[in-house]
């Protein structure tokens, strides 16, 4: 594992503290990875979902990427994307997964 060593203001260690208490957290270590890894998550996927509506990746490639199913993949992008994603680029993505 690397260490990450982060400076946080004192309105982030307010936010923190209130969270560390309320949720009962004993380890501070690993509640702030989890919350890292719960907002890398989700920052990525928006960016692949924009890729995805751009047209410069398909739904497959970006779930792949994304290390998420291509189920997931395509909620994410209905949620963000409704129009961006079009039955071309499904039956494209259909035929890339069967074969």
């Amino acid at each position: 594992m690397k260490i990450l060593s982060v400076r946080i203001d004192d309105d982030l260690e307010r936010k923190l503290s209130f969270l560390l208490k309320k949720l009962k957290v004993m380890d501070k270590s690993t509640y702030i990875r989890q919350l890292l890894e719960k907002s890398l998550s989700e920052e990525m996927l928006e960016i692949l979902c924009k890729e995805v509506s751009e047209k410069n990746i398909s739904a497959w490639k970006a779930a792949e990427i994304a290390g998420v199913s291509l189920r997931k993949m395509l909620h994410e992008l209905k949620n963000r994307y409704p129009s961006g994603y079009d039955e071309q680029a499904l039956k494209e993505d259909l035929e890339f997964a069967l074969g």
